[in-house]
């Protein structure tokens, strides 16, 4: 049966058959580790993340290794709530019924004002349940996640999550280069795809003068960039600048313009921000600033794209900013994609954003979790998934994350899950602060979900199991005497 991803399988049925095997290889391997105490709950989602270059494409592309942990870990989540064993604070109660009254508000706003939305086949069942089944799949998953992340706070720290990163950084950095040495002296995509890459991204006509764009064992070559970006802070902290120069170069070699956005983020934050001591602030202050270096950008797109123009048959140009130049220029497309100077994806935000133009009244509920399904096609008219829209199959997702949360559940979900995502307490180190502020601005350009979840459950209560820890040791001296 076609799912809309075939395109995404390997054309060699004993390598899909290994691509397809690995998830559940891999997410049984973690969780007997974990549940024998080899690794925590954060070396198991991270090392999960960093394998989601092998999924069960045949029934669909979140079918990763963490997607089998994080249903996992909610039937253990919800068996101890039905078991009187754990409890949900009052705070994330009310994240959890977020999606449940975005869900209500769409349907309401269908039947009593104005139906905007496109039912391939008349599925309007489909609609009805769409937002049921991400919640289950996908929400409660995650939701079940950060509770084991705070139910495990004793045993975790910043500073192993930082030593956590830096290992898997610098497996991964050898790992892509493998995948360059290998394709380049065999030129085989099958062995590439055994080692990670997907086909499409091994196509030289498209890939930059090396003919690929690395991703080690990630999804996608901008997640793998997305996470190598937020590795370099903490190489840097350490002055390990041998590991910086690596990642920078391997993060380079993703062919990224979002490792670019993150680097500049990085380096307005730690510079610029460092001193403040909110990370709100923090956050919307280099926000500000990265939106106000795009506007430039784009005033001078004209003459960054003839200069571009003038060299692009280097391979310095070719590798840095052949993408760059094919998000800015129009004259193809015809179609202006360039909001508050950010180019948007042509395939990806950009439908999404012309679709919230026209219905305006939908940036307060949000169109409803997962029901990006039944967005009108002519949105999509000219993209390789035009066809998939008009039969309605597959799903759609949005890489900028603050957006996809606008998106999906409306500006008043978002601004809770602001509040509630960037809390911190009193005694957070400032390096911890910045950091955070750094995975915040990152999550606004990259799908980093995991991160900003487990250093805001870190940064909200890590100082709280100490001062557990710290207390029931002076019970005991006190009980003792």
């Amino acid at each position: 049966m076609d799912n809309g991803y075939t395109s995404l399988q390997s054309s060699n049925a004993y390598v899909e058959a290994f691509r397809e095997s690995m998830p559940l290889m891999v997410a049984g391997v973690l969780l007997y580790l974990y549940y024998n105490r080899r690794i925590n709950i954060i070396d198991t989602l991270l090392c999960a993340f960093a394998t989601e270059a092998y999924t069960m494409i045949a029934i669909g592309p979140t079918f990763t290794a963490t997607f089998f942990i994080g249903i996992f870990f909610f039937i253990e989540q919800l068996h101890q709530l039905l078991t009187g064993r754990q409890y949900i604070r009052k705070e994330y109660l009310f994240l959890l019924l977020l999606p449940l009254l975005s869900h209500i508000s769409v349907f309401l706003i269908t039947q009593l004002y104005k139906d905007p939305f496109y039912y391939p086949g008349g599925k309007l069942l489909a609609f009805c349940t769409k937002p049921i089944y991400f919640y289950v799949k996908t929400y409660l998953p995650l939701f079940a996640i950060g509770a084991k992340i705070v139910q495990d706070r004793n045993q975790l720290s910043f500073d192993k999550f930082i030593t956590t990163i830096k290992k898997i950084a610098g497996i991964s950095c050898v790992v892509a280069t493998i995948q360059i040495a290998v394709q380049l002296v065999f030129r085989n995509i099958a062995l590439g795809e055994l080692l990670g890459l997907q086909s499409r991204y091994m196509l030289e006509q498209i890939n930059g003068p090396l003919g690929l764009r690395v991703q080690a064992f990630f999804s996608e070559p901008k997640i793998f960039s997305a996470f190598l970006s937020l590795a370099i802070p903490l190489f840097a902290k350490d002055r390990n600048y041998k590991m910086v120069a690596v990642t920078l170069v391997v993060g380079i070699l993703t062919a990224s313009q979002t490792f670019w956005i993150n680097i500049l983020a990085g380096a307005f934050l730690f510079s610029t921000f460092k001193k403040f001591n909110s990370v709100r602030v923090k956050m919307l202050g280099t926000l500000g600033m990265i939106v106000g270096i795009f506007l430039i950008v784009a005033a001078s797109k004209e003459y960054f794209l003839k200069h571009y123009m003038e060299n692009r048959n280097q391979p310095i140009y070719q590798l840095l900013f052949e993408r760059s130049a094919y998000r800015y220029d129009n004259e193809i497309w015809q179609k202006n994609n360039i909001i508050m100077g950010i180019p948007l994806q042509r395939d990806m935000e950009l439908p999404i954003v012309d679709f919230l133009k026209d219905e305006p009244y939908l940036l307060l509920s949000g169109y409803g979790a997962g029901n990006s399904t039944f967005i009108p096609p002519n949105y999509f008219f000219g993209q390789l998934s035009y066809k998939n829209r008009v039969d309605g199959v597959g799903g759609h997702n949005l890489n900028m994350r603050w957006f996809f949360i606008l998106a999906e559940f409306g500006a008043v979900s978002l601004l809770f899950f602001f509040l509630i995502l960037t809390k911190t307490t009193p005694n957070t180190p400032a390096f911890q602060r910045n950091y955070f502020a750094f995975v915040g601005v990152c999550f606004f350009f990259s799908q980093i979900d995991l991160f900003l979840i487990i250093v805001a459950l870190l940064s909200a209560y890590e100082n709280e199991a100490t001062n557990e820890n710290e207390y029931e040791q002076n019970t005991e001296y006190t009980m003792g005497h």
